[in-house]
């Protein structure tokens, strides 16, 4: 029998994942010989996720974080099970992940003790969980290494049908020229500037949401089109300087062959297992998934991959990923009492 203690500090662990707007909508259940979790889809944004996209990655993400922390914690190997069915919900509202709201989404079981080389693994990525950041700045020290993307490529391999593939200079330029576009359709939508709004403006629930501090700053010359968290419906509240960015950006795109809502899920573990590694690699992590929220640009990204691959995929993520030039100073992201995520 393991601690409860053990447990709630692996909990604790896993809930520094990534989440879309920090919204972190986990709730987990101890079981018999593990943990249930489950998506609690009232505190998920739904304009920016109209079909659930996200809130299913975040819960993948959560799902990696608990994986390492669970074996680097205990000293057990995990096997976990994927309860949500491949199947995409018809009649049910997909936003904010609403469709997915009913019973758990994965259930993490303690096996046996850990092999040395998965323990050793286990460790060297949960000691990079609190250290993850997303990064919204620039990446000027120069992209991945061969070996640095290798060993990016073989953490995305641990999600089953999940590939990653760092895209060519064409594509890298078609990518963001598609994302450019989605986040100017996006700054056109007074829905989603008012949803921006809430979320950085503390109006998220308690605990969540995106500070001031971690908003960053846009592109001098703008090649690369981080989302702009400035914009709300009355105009800009932004008050910084633009800045420049690295040009071309390295960007690495996270693809696979079919778009079911386990493929969402994975992919979302795919994601954090990339970051925790590049974070381990000294890497800087910015996302770019603007174009992947609607179903006409999320298609035309699809084609743009689909021509560079030479075969028909489906986009589930596209990072970016660099070198920093210097230290990165991160502004603390809140995150809520693991007590709080608990059900009974």
């Amino acid at each position: 029998m393991v601690e409860r203690d053990r447990l709630i500090a692996a909990l604790e662990d896993a809930t520094h994942a990534s989440s879309i707007h920090n919204s972190q909508p986990w709730r987990f259940r101890l079981v018999e010989g593990g943990v249930a979790v489950h998506l609690d889809p009232t505190v998920t944004p739904r304009t920016v996720d109209p079909v659930g996209r996200w809130a299913l990655a975040s819960i993948g993400a959560v799902v990696a974080n608990l994986e390492l922390a669970l074996t680097s914690r205990t000293g057990r190997a995990v096997v976990t099970e994927i309860t949500l069915g491949d199947s995409i919900p018809e009649a049910a509202d997909l936003a904010g992940g609403a469709a997915y709201g009913e019973g758990p989404l994965a259930v993490i079981t303690l096996g046996e003790a850990a092999e040395t080389t998965t323990a050793m693994t286990a460790a060297r990525l949960h000691g990079a969980i609190k250290e993850r950041h997303t990064t919204r700045g620039p990446l000027l020290g120069g992209p991945p290494t061969e070996e640095e993307w290798a060993e990016l490529q073989a953490a995305v391999a641990w999600a089953p049908g999940i590939q990653a593939t760092p895209a060519s200079e064409p594509l890298v330029r078609s990518l963001l020229s598609l994302t450019a576009r989605a986040e100017d359709a996006r700054q056109e939508d007074e829905d989603y500037l008012e949803e921006i709004q809430n979320w950085v403006e503390n109006e998220a629930p308690s605990g969540t949401g995106i500070p001031r501090g971690a908003i960053g700053a846009p592109d001098a010359e703008g090649h690369v089109p981080i989302r702009d968290f400035t914009q709300t419906p009355m105009g800009s509240s932004g008050d910084g300087e633009a800045v420049f960015f690295e040009d071309p950006p390295a960007l690495l795109v996270l693809h696979a062959a079919s778009d079911t809502p386990v493929d969402q899920l994975r992919a979302g573990y795919a994601m954090q297992r990339a970051m925790l590694e590049a974070t381990a690699l000294g890497l800087g992590i910015g996302v770019l998934g603007q174009a992947l929220e609607e179903p006409d640009s999320r298609a035309a990204v699809d084609g743009a991959a689909e021509e560079s691959f030479g075969a028909p995929v489906v986009v589930h993520q596209i990072l970016r990923l660099g070198h920093p030039a210097g230290t990165i100073t991160y502004a603390a992201t809140p995150r809520r009492p693991v007590t709080d995520l608990i059900l009974d």
